[in-house]
């Protein structure tokens, strides 16, 4: 009696003592605006899906939320969180996040975001980590291959944060992640997060919400738009609000011309894309949505399916809209002569050519409005214009001429800005919170060309003094000089090769004519309206469209769009800048003279004056710093150009704290990030100015991405009003597969086995299933091995050297894709892998797998179009049935060197798995040990650690096989080792012909 009292007491100690331990926690947050502190409260407190408008600090969330998540009342207690999809730079972002966090709330043990990448690559090291707790960020690939293969218990993980959660499908690794942890983990938290609803809204889904949270295997859902009213009132000052100086720059008249005809282009080609399809006509095909980033991808999206059915007319239509898309932005973006050369580089490609003589290849060139795109680009550069430096009191000559050398209209006024700003910072000198000034771009190659002009341009005063202009016209000349070098260097190169090529056609038996229409544009009338009427004869179909273009694309080859450029005038330019950059040369070196006579020295040309030239600093050479003047830059007179990037846009707003923020072209991700960061400086905000062409496709763009967001969460917000309760289980995805059996196949071994069967059918017992497969590692960037799971069968990842997919000690299968398949036909690896495979096995099978909703042929990856650029721009020669025959050719070469080689076609990975369920119906279950040593040395220690990167580079090496790259790696320790071997040394190894290919191959020079 006494000893279970004393017992009860014990445990009723015991009971206090844990609930004492797990008490109220109190966590410091990083999170100053309210918005983001509840959205970070409703993710602590439930399991759901949070999607969030661009820029509104989706990363210090995350960072916060694993934050609390990943703290314990419980000491001895360590958390196992699992971040999944999180790039590089993100999870960089979280870990400093999580530091200051730790230091914030004065923990001893900071919370530390270790991450599984290339040098991790071992199982040991990764069960360590992951035993170690904490917070691990790890991709769905690696992760789903440590459930299969029990590196890590999903028992022992306390949950999962899964980023970047609209990129989540129905048969996904991140689904296959999600299956695996809810199969064992029944209480572990879910929490998926996302700030591109546009991606979460599109795929063709009636109901995208209720698809996401059904593969999360979520239920509720968290929407914080932009227009949310706590969004609003948070990044909203009443007390001090900020303002946006918004410059609108107006476009000169040739860029305004250039800007008309290429939407003109544009309408043309898409209005000849509807009439050509128009069975496959949707509402989407409009002027309205043309300039999407995504648009040219969702039309291939709608037409891969049927691509093999597709005309050759519309295969290049599809490819020059990505290029007059291309060719819009650089209107912007590039200066006028980078300009000119890229319009001058796509009519080239356009024109005929020896490789397709008669043949136009650009089907924008048959537009009328082709014509301003070209002139105008050309008067930007070559029109010629009075020099205003020359003497007015003369007659003009050919001498006061001078190029245009049209420059960005937003040059100037970037200039403009910068000078408004430093008069403003002289007004404000005492002002102790000035910082620099932010100038963001697109692209680095923007970033290089404002650096570049900032550094070039030059202060005028007019009128009298009263007005400055600032010109950029020395790079413009500068840039100029380096097209016509360029293309003087390349045009006697192209003359050549055409010539050789021109005698190569003539060679050539004539090309059939069903291979000859099937490779020509066949454009409506419609297309051609207003030129001059065709000929009434039926015979001369197009021909009037010929001879329209004939003066562009008959035009000689060196000048094919310039027409003929004055060399003296070019080298009048550049001598009058060369004497303005001598006289400003000499004006430096008298300032510098006055100025730094003390500090700066120039180093003597002559070796044999180092000594004296040395005596001239004092003190030792190390505190010298060899009489270079270095000294502190004032933060208020830095000028930062940075690139836009919506990942680092707040970290380096908060690292920088600007004073001024120009946004040089627009961005809506970094726009909230300004936002947010005027927010959080209410006293001393930072003024904004937003550059932007008036009336121009750019600003329209912008204005279309605010609108299309916001559409997209009305669409989510309406589907969740209406969201009804789902249930699913585990069966339901295996359904889809047991409907294409007969009753009488084996019931899967998560099923439950019926004891009774009506009818007298005949009973299969469990113990007789064959589920186990063996896949490669390697193979789970693909989709088969997670339907292969969902159909039943017992999915075990190994590192295979033979085949990748083993179902038997018989039968081994090597997946192909298509693009894979033409790859290792070409580079001869195919035949090695069915040597190996025949070597060890007595049933290869070639798995030849199509994408599933795409075209069931070979035909769109034989063409030039497959990455939405046509085939003559591409570089291809060779005609779509030349391809086509070279495939089956060396398909048949393949199968006459292998006569027993069974081949499998699958229009897609779930067809295959339906296969592999048929194919392992009565085969015996694969050894696992077996399929590892297969094709490996019987002295291969399979303990050994091996650099995956190092061997994915041996294995491209020249002379390295599948065969002979084990010997190399037991025999050699490095790579360095390897490139100082021989042939004497190497050929005991690899033989003799191997190892001069692998020498020459390191001695080559580069």
């Amino acid at each position: 009696m006494n000893t279970d009292n004393e017992s009860e007491r014990n445990n009723y100690s015991g009971t206090q003592q844990q609930q004492q331990q797990q008490q109220q926690l109190d966590v410091v947050l990083s999170l100053r605006l309210s918005y983001q502190q509840e959205i970070t409260q409703q993710l602590i407190s439930e399991d759901g899906l949070l999607v969030i408008g661009k820029g509104l600090g989706l990363d210090s969330i995350v960072a916060n939320l694993l934050h609390v998540l990943s703290l314990s009342t419980i000491k001895h207690k360590r958390s196992l969180i699992l971040l999944i999809n999180a790039t590089d730079f993100e999870s960089f972002k979280i870990n400093e996040e999580l530091m200051e966090l730790s230091w914030l709330d004065d923990i001893n043990k900071p919370v530390v975001l270790n991450t599984i990448n290339n040098t991790v690559n071992t199982a040991d090291k990764r069960r360590a980590m992951y035993e170690a707790g904490g917070v691990v960020s790890v991709s769905n690939r690696v992760l789903v291959t440590d459930f299969l293969s029990e590196i890590i218990d999903p028992n022992a993980v306390t949950g999962l944060v899964i980023m970047h959660a609209d990129k989540i499908r129905e048969y996904s690794n991140d689904r296959f992640v999600i299956s695996l942890f809810r199969r064992k983990n029944k209480w572990g938290f879910i929490k998926a997060v996302s700030d591109d609803v546009e991606a979460v809204t599109k795929g063709g889904d009636m109901q995208p919400l209720y698809s996401k949270l059904k593969y999360l295997r979520l239920e509720k859902s968290f929407l914080w738009p932009r227009f949310h009213v706590d969004v609003q009132h948070s990044l909203t000052t009443k007390k001090n609000p900020y303002t946006v100086n918004e410059v609108k720059v107006v476009m000169s008249d040739n860029m305004t011309k250039i800007q008309t005809a290429i939407c003109q282009c544009l309408e043309s080609l898409l209005n000849e894309l509807r009439r050509n399809n128009p069975d496959l006509l949707t509402e989407y095909w409009s002027m309205e949505n043309v300039f999407d980033n995504n648009f040219v991808q969702s039309l291939r999206l709608t037409l891969d399916a049927v691509w093999h059915r597709l005309s050759f007319t519309t295969k290049q239509i599809l490819g020059e809209l990505t290029l007059l898309k291309d060719l819009l932005r650089h209107l912007y973006s590039a200066d006028s002569v980078r300009f000119f050369q890229e319009v001058s580089d796509l009519v080239d490609a356009g024109r005929p050519s020896a490789s397709n003589f008669n043949k136009v290849s650009a089907a924008w060139l048959m537009v009328d409005e082709s014509m301003a795109i070209i002139s105008c680009a050309k008067s930007r550069v070559f029109d010629k214009i009075v020099d205003d430096s020359s003497s007015k009191a003369n007659p003009i000559s050919n001498n006061d001429f001078t190029y245009l050398l049209e420059e960005l209209p937003k040059w100037e006024q970037l200039a403009n800005i910068l000078d408004d700003i430093n008069q403003e910072k002289e007004m404000k000198k005492n002002e102790k919170e000035d910082g620099p000034i932010l100038i963001m771009c697109k692209s680095w190659r923007t970033c290089n060309q404002l650096t570049c002009y900032l550094k070039s341009n030059r202060e005028y005063l007019v009128n009298g003094g009263n007005r400055k202009i600032f010109s950029g016209r020395k790079m413009m000349v500068r840039s100029l000089k380096e097209h016509l070098s360029w293309k003087k260097n390349v045009s006697t190169s192209f003359t050549k090769i055409k010539k050789a090529l021109h005698e190569k056609e003539k060679e050539k038996p004539p090309i059939e004519a069903n291979e000859a229409e099937s490779e020509t544009l066949n454009i409506s009338r419609t297309f051609v309206r207003g030129r001059q009427p065709a000929s009434k004869r039926r015979r001369t179909r197009g021909g009037a469209v010929m001879a329209a273009h004939s003066r562009i694309l008959n035009k000689d080859d060196n000048n094919s769009a310039i027409g003929g450029v004055d060399d003296a005038m070019v080298e009048l330019v550049e001598r009058q800048f060369k004497e303005d950059d001598k006289n400003e040369e000499e004006q430096d070196e008298d300032d510098n003279d006055e100025d730094y006579k003390d500090g700066m020295v120039t180093q003597p040309n002559d070796p044999d004056n180092f000594d004296n030239f040395l005596q001239q600093f004092e003190g030792p050479l190390g505190s010298s710093n060899f009489g270079l003047s270095y000294e502190l830059i004032d933060r208020a007179q830095e000028v930062i150009i940075e690139r836009f990037d919506s990942g680092s846009g707040d970290m380096l707003l908060n690292e920088l704290m600007p004073s001024y923020i120009i946004m040089y072209e627009p961005d809506l991700p970094f726009v909230r990030q300004v936002e947010t960061y005027q927010s959080l400086r209410p006293n001393n905000p930072a003024k904004c100015y937003f550059m932007i062409y008036q009336n121009s496709i750019e600003e329209q763009m912008f204005l279309t991405s605010i609108k299309k967001e916001k559409d997209a969460f009305t669409r989510l917000i309406r589907e969740k009003a209406n969201l009804p309760k789902f249930f699913s289980t585990e069966e339901d995805d295996q359904a889809k597969f047991m409907s294409n059996f007969n009753d009488n196949y084996t019931i899967p071994a998560t099923s439950n086995a019926r004891t009774r069967i009506a009818g007298g059918s005949t009973t299969t017992e469990v113990a007789d299933q064959k589920t186990k497969i063996i896949v490669d590692s390697r193979e789970f960037r693909s989709q088969l091995p997670f339907l292969c799971y969902l159909s039943g069968l017992e999915v075990i990842p190994c590192m295979l050297t033979v085949a990748d997919y083993v179902l038997s000690p018989k039968i081994c299968v090597e997946r192909k894709a298509i693009p894979d398949l033409i790859s290792s036909l070409k580079k001869g690896r195919l035949y090695q892998q069915c040597e190996q495979m025949f070597k060890y096995y007595e049933t290869p099978v070639l798995l030849i797998e199509f994408e599933e909703g795409k075209s069931f042929s070979l035909e769109p990856f034989t063409t030039g179009f497959r990455n939405g650029i046509p085939n003559a721009i591409a570089g291809g020669g060779a005609s779509t049935n030349n391809m086509m025959n070279d495939l089956q050719l060396k398909l048949m070469i393949l199968l006459t060197s292998f006569p027993a080689l069974r081949i499998i076609w699958t229009s897609s990975p779930f067809e295959t798995a339906k296969v592999f369920r048929e194919l392992k119906r009565s085969q015996d279950e694969p050894d696992v040990e077996e399929a590892i040593n297969f094709g490996l040395n019987p002295s291969f220690n399979k303990d050994t650690t091996f650099n995956d990167a190092a061997i994915d580079l041996l294995r491209n090496i020249p002379g390295i096989t599948d065969v002979n790259y084990m010997l190399i790696l037991q025999k050699v320790g490095s790579l360095k080792e390897l490139s100082a071997m021989n042939v004497e040394q190497l050929a005991p190894l690899v033989g003799t012909e191997s190892a001069t290919k692998i020498t020459k191959f390191f001695n080559r020079r580069v």
